[in-house]
């Protein structure tokens, strides 16, 4: 069926704005909820969301088999942050369905709009590599901070969806009609499984970068120096990390949850500094010549 060439040519018509736009609006049904109820407001949300994955994985795909053809693929910031949008679309679909009448998507869909923004104000940076072959660790690296970053996301917007929670029970303010949320403990799961995650998925990336980064001996002149900004951030941010996560296991008040919320946003808000580093800086050229120096090519 998607060999036949009428679709084919459709596909390609494709773009950025498609799945954007489907995500804007189950944003704009999400808050409509604030305002007034409708009865089929939860399946019109699902749809845009299953039209919004559709038309991103789709884009992606088309996308990637440009890559394949010509280079890498997933090999740039702006393909890493419509991946980790997709992953969150993804995640935020799943758990409407299980939460349909609750205003999750309050704390997802805009997260996952910034970033597709985001992509679109980068999309003409160069790729990290033009090889095609990139080595274990590489891909290690880079798999594994995105599937991290994912993670830190989701314990984000549950922390946010916790500390609202928790602030009206302490009030004792009675929901507001169209805003409701999950309960308090359910959010505080959500929060530390996505945590404990994050931190895991973080340290394998940490890792795996400096693996890729001891490099072979003719190499070392290009490897990015260990007092680089990044690198220094990154290992900051993995030590935080693994201090908060122990701090949650064994100090038994904070299991709780208000504390670990605070902690969890203070979390992703350095994993955005250390991220707007690496985008921003020199960072993703040195290690797009380092990768391709071990890929047997050259600069």
């Amino acid at each position: 069926m998607l060999d036949s060439p009428l679709i084919g040519s459709w596909l390609t018509r494709i773009s950025l704005s498609c799945f954007a736009l489907s995500y804007a609006v189950a944003l704009i049904l999400e808050i409509s909820r604030l305002f007034f109820q409708i009865r089929i407001r939860s399946v019109a949300i699902f749809a845009m969301m299953i039209a919004g994955l559709f038309t991103h994985s789709t884009y992606l795909w088309l996308k990637f088999q440009a890559d394949f053809a010509g280079g890498t693929p997933l090999a740039s910031w702006y393909d890493w942050c419509l991946v980790v949008s997709l992953a969150l679309a993804v995640t935020y679909t799943v758990v409407a369905l299980q939460k349909a009448q609750q205003s999750v998507g309050i704390f997802f869909l805009p997260i996952i709009l910034c970033l597709i923004l985001f992509a679109l104000t980068i999309q003409d940076r160069a790729p990290f590599s033009a090889r095609d072959a990139v080595s274990v660790w590489a891909v290690t690296h880079g798999v594994s901070l995105l599937a991290g970053t994912v993670a830190m996301a989701v314990a984000f917007a549950a922390g946010v969806m916790y500390l609202i929670q928790a602030g009206r029970l302490k009030r004792k303010i009675p929901p507001r009609a169209g805003f409701r949320l999950p309960s308090l403990e359910w959010l505080e799961r959500c929060n530390r499984r996505s945590l404990f995650s994050a931190t895991a998925l973080i340290m394998i990336g940490l890792f795996s970068g400096i693996l890729m980064n001891l490099g072979s001996p003719e190499a070392v002149a290009n490897n990015i120096p260990w007092t680089d900004l990044v690198v220094v951030s990154s290992a900051i941010l993995l030590i935080w990390l693994l201090t908060l996560s122990v701090f949650e296991m064994v100090y038994k008040p904070a299991r709780q949850g208000r504390k670990i919320a605070y902690l969890t946003l203070a979390s992703f808000v350095f994993l955005l500094m250390v991220l707007g580093l690496a985008i921003l800086s020199q960072h993703a050229e040195q290690s797009a010549a380092v990768v391709v120096l071990k890929s047997g090519g050259g600069i």
